[in-house]
């Protein structure tokens, strides 16, 4: 009599919370995008709810973090692939590989950046870069858009120097993506064009000298960060249209001035910065992370390598002197993960490192790592395997968002 009772209550439950919008919706928004995407199948109703706005707008409201990263396959130049790899603690055994087919595109698609969910990608046609077609892609829900060509050239078509996406769910279901061209008025300025999803159309915004790479920018915090020739940061603040001038962090005298950028990117409203000298050893340096109001940088987590590299001796690159320290240990930073609920099933921060073969994470915490994939068992050098760069890993982070 007592099961038939639990019984009832628990079908009682199931009935209230299936009829219950409200409470569904709580429920289902704390649920991977993979799981999001299976569920419209239960029933009209659910993917009638799932697929509204009101849903979407739901789900933009709760902090987002990666559970994945593509991972760009260098081998794959000309039609470009990509190992989507899991941040789960579980080691991946194979890593699915895909390209991306959401267009047919005769030169395949290429990543240029993940923002907040949403890639920006392009034809990765090399020839006639003003033909070339730029798209924003979301992985969740495999909606995609053509961003329209400008229509307001008063010259011939100009060279672009940068393209990126700025996108915060938190404050807007609108993006827009900023493209950074020689300026039609001097040879010695870029000129910044901005288009708006809300508007759909380009506009012309600020004009600047060309002292930056603006071809790896970081969108953080309703800002584009780019990193000066100089050795300063500029942040263009996308919505006020207007530029400021960030310090570096503050560097040991003995430093002299030579650095190497190991990681530049964002999770979850930071930004994070990892440089390193060439007169110290790179097994110890620390994660800078930018200040709430952009004027500066302070650190935020020191890293100790050694432990890992006693287990993986493979890092200690033997065609290197050990007074060479820029790549005397082989490893790459990919990806600083930091936040409630991000990719290992806890708040705790962790960075995600290439090292000969291998993709593992290291717990900022504890010090400790865990392996995500063996690419390559055999593999005794970093350069003599598959080999991945920061600029070349994108998280993937579950999104509704219309595009």
């Amino acid at each position: 009599m007592g099961k038939l009772e639990f019984s009832n209550s628990y079908t009682e439950s199931n009935e209230l919370i299936g009829y219950n919008d409200d409470i569904l919706i709580n429920v289902l928004i704390r649920l991977p995008g993979k799981s999001l995407m299976r569920f419209r199948n239960v029933s009209k109703h659910w993917l009638s709810l799932i697929s509204s706005p009101y849903f979407s707008r739901c789900l933009n409201q709760i902090p987002m973090f990666p559970s994945a990263i593509f991972l760009q396959m260098q081998l794959s130049l000309n039609k470009p692939k990509y190992h989507f790899l899991s941040l789960d603690r579980n080691p991946v055994r194979e890593p699915s590989v895909q390209s991306f087919t959401f267009v047919d595109d005769p030169a395949g698609i290429r990543i240029l950046q993940s923002c907040n969910g949403l890639l920006l990608c392009c034809s990765n046609n090399r020839l006639g870069e003003y033909n070339r077609n730029y798209y924003i892609y979301n992985p969740t829900t495999h909606q995609y858009t053509t961003l329209p060509k400008p229509d307001n050239r008063t010259q011939s078509p100009n060279t672009i120097f940068g393209v990126i996406l700025a996108f915060d769910p938190l404050k807007s279901v609108h993006y827009r993506v900023i493209f950074v061209r020689s300026s039609e008025t001097s040879p010695h300025l870029y000129q910044l064009e901005m288009y708006s999803s809300e508007t759909h159309q380009w506009s012309f915004s600020s004009e600047i000298s060309k002292v930056n790479n603006f071809s790896q920018g970081v969108y953080c915090c309703g800002g584009i960060h780019w990193r000066n020739n100089s050795g300063s940061f500029l942040r263009f603040d996308v919505h006020q249209e207007r530029f400021q001038e960030i310090p570096m962090p503050k560097i040991p005298d003995d430093w002299d001035q030579q650095t190497k950028c190991r990681y530049f990117g964002e999770c979850g409203g930071r930004l994070h910065l990892i440089l390193t000298s060439c007169k110290h050893s790179t097994s110890q340096f620390n994660v800078y992370e930018m200040k709430n109001n952009f004027s500066g940088w302070f650190v935020k987590y020191q890293v100790d390598l050694n432990a890992l590299i006693s287990a993986n001796p493979k890092m200690t690159q033997s065609n290197c002197h050990a007074l060479e320290h820029w790549d005397y240990y082989a490893f790459r930073v990919l990806a600083i993960v930091v936040g409630e609920g991000s990719g290992q099933g806890s708040s705790s921060p962790f960075m995600v490192l290439h090292v000969p073969g291998k993709v593992i994470t290291y717990s900022f915490k504890d010090k400790t790592s865990t392996l995500l994939h063996d690419f390559a068992p055999d593999c005794t050098d970093i350069e003599g395997c598959t080999t991945f760069e920061y600029d070349y890993a994108y998280p993937y982070i579950t999104t509704l968002a219309n595009v």
